[in-house]
């Protein structure tokens, strides 16, 4: 069960946009992965900057209170299911020099002899890793400012927010005797097609109106190649299909994880525009089909049946009481 936003926030589901704020901006510092190490933590600062994500925004908010989640394709549910969509690498570049201001530059001239650069990167180069080219200027030991280019290897397995450490690259010291280092923060870019959550992928995957009821194999994209999926007769459109170990390593102190899943969800690809001809054939099939009763119809029958026989039974004992 996911937890309720306004409790993670400890704020009243009346709170305005400046509580809101307030709120987020207490429990952030409390869980922030920099100041606080206890285990949970990293997870417990996810939540509570998802829950002001969703609080802070009147649209999302207004479907949060009237659903309990975030209407979007079934899946946008933060850290609680499936989506996480809580790009940590913008939030530490825009919403907290919003909230911290100057108190997080405060904590950046702590270590005046580090450097940090962010590299942006795919999902299929954070899923196979690769190699990327920085750029940075860094103070010598005599005071002299350099431009230097490296090429750091990025692991496979990053994820948004992991930092690859290249020692001895950042500023000397004002004694000279210390070399700071370089921080490389890694962001991976939104995919277009996939969707990652950890080690999880998820994606779309359209099939027409006849692969749906008579069943196919069909290709679908991983970030492994083309892969081999099959579609059972009677495939409902919102199925979610599974394929094992076809989703991501994800890396933690330097360990990798075993590959995630990827779930394929089916969806209806229908035609946008029909010929004459076609639209004729199509209410002929339709007539054909109609005979059939799949079990979603019946019930939905039954229903209808239930309503107007409770409204006759209803009629008839309001016609005897009035004779």
């Amino acid at each position: 069960m996911r937890p309720d936003l306004y409790q993670l926030l400890q704020v009243e589901r009346s709170a305005d946009p400046e509580e809101l704020k307030a709120a987020f901006r207490r429990q952030a510092r409390r869980f922030h992965p920099d100041r606080n190490q206890e285990q949970g933590a990293d997870q417990r600062f996810k939540e509570v900057t998802y829950a002001y994500q969703v609080l802070s925004d009147p649209t999302r908010r207004a479907q949060y209170d009237r659903f309990g989640r975030v209407l979007s394709d079934g899946r946008d549910q933060g850290p609680f299911g499936a989506a996480d969509d809580i790009d940590l690498a913008s939030l530490m570049g825009t919403m907290f020099r919003d909230l911290f201001g100057s108190r997080s530059r405060k904590k950046h001239r702590a270590s005046p002899q580090d450097l940090r650069y962010t590299v942006t990167i795919s999902l299929m180069e954070a899923a196979l890793g690769c190699q990327k080219e920085v750029n940075f200027k860094r103070k010598l030991p005599g005071g002299e400012q350099v431009e230097e280019k490296l090429r750091v290897r990025v692991p496979a397995g990053v994820d948004t927010g992991q930092k690859l450490k290249v020692r001895g690259k950042g500023r000397s010291g004002r004694d000279g005797d210390r070399q700071g280092d370089l921080y490389v923060v890694v962001n991976v870019a939104d995919h277009g097609y996939f969707k990652r959550s950890g080690s999880d992928l998820f994606c779309d995957l359209p099939i027409s109106y006849a692969q749906s009821v008579l069943g196919a194999e069909l290709s679908v994209a991983t970030l492994e190649g083309p892969a081999i999926i099959r579609i059972p007769p009677g495939t409902q459109p919102g199925a979610v299909l599974t394929l094992r170990g076809k989703g991501v390593t994800v890396l933690k102190q330097g360990q990798r994880s075993a590959p995630g899943d990827l779930y394929v969800k089916v969806l209806l690809d229908l035609p946008a525009q029909l010929s004459p001809q076609q639209r004729e054939e199509l209410l002929k099939l339709d007539q054909h089909l109609s005979g059939s009763t799949s079990a979603l119809r019946k019930r939905y029958m039954e229903a209808l049946d239930e309503y107007e026989r409770l409204t006759t039974e209803n009629a008839n004992s309001t016609t005897e009481k009035a004779s």
